[in-house]
């Protein structure tokens, strides 16, 4: 490296630096404004040093999560590859973009996977080799492909390393294979693990989207009590740091916990005040979801027409980010406001999208496909019986497996509803320790 080459990286160094500790204060728009600044000053071929462009990348990129800027560093990435030759800096752009592309478009991470990975492996980068495959398996999930996100997991099970940032990325792996399988009290331990390696690492939005991790799967499992803690928790540390997206995350968990408690008034009032960030389109495509539903649950004059703009707000972002395990819940709101809108041709369309969308990776898409079902088909219809019963059996199942049967049957709307309607909550549900 020439001499001017070294001042060069020299001073990108210090202000990616200056950067980092803008990050750390929770002042995410001044360090991305700084690093936008350093990738245009110092962007190859004026600093060579590949060890400070790599520094530079993960700078960037994190900055750019927090501030919903991902295109910009993306289109940025692509500019410096053709000139990367270095095998670290190249794996950890290829890295970088990915992640990315993680929460823009999930069909183009998996795409891109294969090569982001062989990059990792050649550079002898562990930590990136599990964070490639913690994100793709993430997309996985997202895109409902089980045997996908299965397979990346094990892969990421199956690496040798003693880093705790590689232990944590591998671990997420395993978190979101989990959860695309249903093994809820699986995705519990994992995300456990994954916060305490987070916390051992002392990074705090990865401390918070654990805790938001954590808050989804205890409602799944019908402990909203402890959702709202920790959906509290992500909610406080992602304000810290600045992190819109994971504080957004956080408040959607929390105003579901406020309405499998029965304050639905409040949820939704929540949900009203949650902001539209158009640059973060998975999170939006979660709070339509959920908001659509308990427009629906509350059923006041007005909430069929509101869920239906929710739901359908939610589906064109689903469509756009090839987002597959949130359709079947989706267009099954759409079905149930749809009849009670008296709209009958439309709400058997959109019931038959979502039996088409039903899929094993959203643990409720089930049962939500079986409540359209109860609304829209006639009693006298013998689909509309087949459906309930088989959600009813599907319900039971799962409740064995549950560590607690009760809360899972009773403290999951869906659920106790869908057993209400086909013969009530059993009698002799097991209450867990």
């Amino acid at each position: 490296m020439e001499p001017g080459d070294a001042s060069h990286a020299a001073a990108l160094l210090d202000r990616v630096a200056e950067a980092e500790a803008a990050l750390d204060r929770g002042e995410p728009v001044a360090a991305f404004e700084l690093l936008a600044t350093a990738a245009r000053d110092h962007a190859p071929p004026t600093t060579t040093d590949p060890a400070a462009l790599a520094r530079l990348t993960g700078a960037f990129a994190a900055a750019a999560r927090h501030v919903g800027a991902h295109d910009r560093v993306i289109e940025w990435i692509e500019q410096v590859l053709p000139v990367a030759a270095e095998p670290r800096l190249r794996a950890t752009l290829l890295r970088a973009r990915i992640w990315l592309w993680s929460r823009l478009d999930t069909q183009r991470v998996l795409e891109l996977e294969p090569e982001a990975r062989a990059a990792a492996e050649e550079a002898g980068d562990d930590e990136g080799v599990a964070s490639v495959l913690a994100t793709a398996a993430f997309a996985a999930y997202r895109r409902g492909d089980v045997r996908r996100c299965r397979a990346l997991a094990e892969h990421a099970a199956a690496l040798v390393t003693t880093s705790h940032a590689a232990q944590y990325q591998a671990v997420r792996a395993q978190l979101f294979a989990a959860t695309a399988a249903g093994e809820l009290e699986a995705t519990l331990a994992h995300s456990m693990k994954a916060r305490a390696l987070a916390r051992e690492l002392g990074r705090t939005s990865d401390i918070a989207n654990e805790s938001n991790n954590l808050a989804e799967t205890y409602l799944e499992l019908g402990h909203p009590h402890e959702a709202r803690a920790c959906a509290e928790t992500g909610a406080q540390l992602s304000r810290q740091v600045g992190h819109v997206a994971n504080e957004v995350t956080a408040r959607v968990f929390g105003a579901i916990a406020a309405a499998e408690t029965g304050d639905i008034d409040a949820a939704l009032e929540a949900f009203d005040g949650i902001p539209a960030l158009d640059h973060y389109p998975l999170v939006m495509i979660d709070s339509a979801c959920a908001h659509a539903y308990w427009l629906l649950e509350r059923g006041a004059a007005g909430d069929a027409r509101r869920a239906r703009e929710r739901a359908a707000s939610g589906l064109e972002l689903a469509q756009r980010t090839g987002t597959a395990h949130r359709l079947t819940a989706l267009h099954a709101s759409l079905a149930r406001a749809c009849a009670r809108e008296a709209d009958d041709a439309a709400a058997r369309d959109e019931l038959e999208k979502a039996r088409r969308g039903a899929d094993k990776v959203e643990p409720s898409a089930h049962s939500l496909l079986a409540l359209a079902a109860a609304e829209v088909l006639a009693a006298s219809d013998s689909a509309r019986s087949v459906i309930l019963g088989a959600a009813r059996a599907r319900i039971l199942r799962a409740a064995a497996r549950r560590e607690d049967p009760y809360a899972f049957c009773t403290h999951v709307r869906h659920n106790r509803r869908l057993l209400e309607l086909t013969g009530g909550v059993p009698a002799d549900l097991p209450h867990g320790s």
